[in-house]
C-alpha cells in the first residue's frame, strides 16, 4: 500500500551545497512528488535538465528562473513550469523557499535517503 500522510515532523533534510540549499521531500506517490527547496541569498541551483516536468512554487525570496534562452524574476506567489527535458536553472536573490511538484517523481532523489 501507497504511504498516504507525510508529517513534517518525518521529514529529513538533504544538504544539497552546505550553507546554501537544503530541501526536503514532502510529499511522493506513484505519479507525482513534491519538495520544498531551502536557498540563501546569493545560492544557485546550477544548470540541469532531467526528463520529469517540474512546477515551482515561490512561498517566500526572490529568485532569477532560466529555462532554455527565457528568464524570469519571482517573488512569492509566483509559479514555473519547467518542460521535461529542458535545460534549467535558478539563482537566489533573496533568502527564501521554493516548492517544487515533479511528474513522474524525482527517483534520485528518493535513493538519496530523503525518507
Amino acid at each position: 500500500m501507497e504511504k498516504l500522510f507525510f508529517p513534517e515532523k518525518e521529514g529529513k533534510v538533504d544538504i544539497i551545497e552546505a550553507g546554501a540549499v537544503t530541501r526536503m521531500i514532502k510529499a511522493y506517490g506513484e505519479k507525482t512528488m513534491m519538495v520544498e527547496v531551502f536557498f540563501e541569498t546569493g545560492a544557485k541551483g546550477a544548470a540541469h535538465a532531467h526528463p520529469h516536468e517540474q512546477l515551482s512554487y515561490c512561498l517566500e525570496g526572490e529568485f532569477d528562473f532560466f529555462i532554455e534562452k527565457e528568464s524570469r524574476n519571482i517573488k512569492a506567489g509566483d509559479s514555473v513550469l519547467i518542460p521535461g527535458g529542458k535545460n534549467h536553472g535558478v539563482y537566489c536573490r533573496a533568502k527564501g523557499r521554493l516548492l517544487d511538484v515533479f511528474s513522474p517523481p524525482r527517483e534520485d532523489f528518493l535513493r538519496q535517503g530523503a525518507r
